[in-house]
C-alpha cells in the first residue's frame, strides 16, 4: 500500500485521446506536501543554459528559455533514492511508492501501455523566470511520462502550462491543463503527441516546481 501517492485518484484517471493520450488527477498525493520539504541539493541547470552561458549569452532569449534545473529522486533503473540523506523523509516514502508494483501496474492501466518491463527514472524540475519548452515530440524511446505538480499557490499570470497540441504550431493548442499543487499530468508517446510548457514571465518570484517519471523502453541518453 502507498504511503504518500494516493493510488486510488491516480487510477481513476481517465485516458483521452485527443490530440494524443493523455489523463489528469487530482489529489495525487494524500497528504500536502510542504513547500519547506522540497530538495535543495544537488541541482544542475539544463545544458542549454549552461551552453549559453558558455558562450557569453547569459540573459538572452535563449538562456532563459532553458533556465531551468533537475535533481534526480530516482536515477534510471536504480532502486535506491539518489542522495537521500539530503532528501525530506517524504520523498524517501514517495520513492518508494513510486518503486512499488501497485504504482507500476496503476500506471500501465491507465496509460494502455506495458510499463512493467521498463526502466524508469524521476527527477525534480525547476523552471525559473523566463523558461519554457517549446512545442516538441518525446524522444522515441521515452513511452509514458507522468507530471507530479508541487508549486505552491499557483495562479495563471505564473505561466507554466502544459499544451497539448495537433502539431508544432503554438496556436493548434487543443488541452492546457494548469500546474497547481497536488495534481498531476500523465501523456503517453505517439509520433504526434506534440506538447509544450508555456513562459514563465521574466519577472516571476515563484518557480514551477515539479516531479516527472519518465518510462524508457530502452536506456535513456
Amino acid at each position: 500500500m502507498a504511503n504518500i501517492l494516493n493510488l486510488d485518484a491516480l487510477k481513476n484517471m481517465k485516458l483521452n485521446y485527443d490530440p494524443s493520450p493523455w489523463a489528469t488527477c487530482e489529489n495525487t498525493f494524500k497528504q500536502i506536501i510542504s513547500d519547506d520539504d522540497f530538495p535543495v541539493s544537488h541541482w544542475t541547470y539544463h545544458s542549454q543554459r549552461k551552453l549559453a552561458e558558455a558562450l557569453g549569452k547569459k540573459g538572452s532569449q535563449e538562456w532563459y528559455q532553458h533556465n531551468v534545473k533537475t535533481r534526480p529522486l530516482l536515477e534510471l533503473g536504480v532502486k535506491e533514492p539518489y542522495m537521500p540523506d539530503e532528501l525530506a523523509d517524504i520523498w524517501l516514502s514517495v520513492a518508494s511508492d513510486l518503486l512499488s508494483d501497485d504504482y507500476i501496474e496503476c500506471i500501465s492501466d491507465v496509460s494502455e501501455y506495458n510499463v512493467r518491463t521498463l526502466q524508469f527514472q524521476a527527477h525534480f524540475w525547476e523552471f525559473g523566470p523566463g523558461s519554457f519548452f517549446q512545442p516538441h515530440v518525446d524522444k522515441p524511446h521515452k513511452m509514458v511520462t507522468h507530471l507530479m505538480y508541487l508549486t505552491d499557490n499557483w495562479v495563471p499570470e505564473m505561466g507554466g502550462c502544459l499544451q497539448l497540441l495537433r502539431s508544432a504550431d503554438l496556436k493548434d493548442v487543443v488541452v492546457e491543463i494548469a500546474p497547481r499543487k497536488n495534481t498531476s499530468a500523465l501523456i503517453r508517446r505517439t509520433d504526434s503527441a506534440w506538447h509544450a510548457v508555456t513562459p514563465i514571465p521574466k519577472d516571476m518570484q515563484t518557480v514551477r516546481k515539479v516531479l516527472q517519471v519518465w518510462f524508457w523502453d530502452t536506456p535513456a541518453t
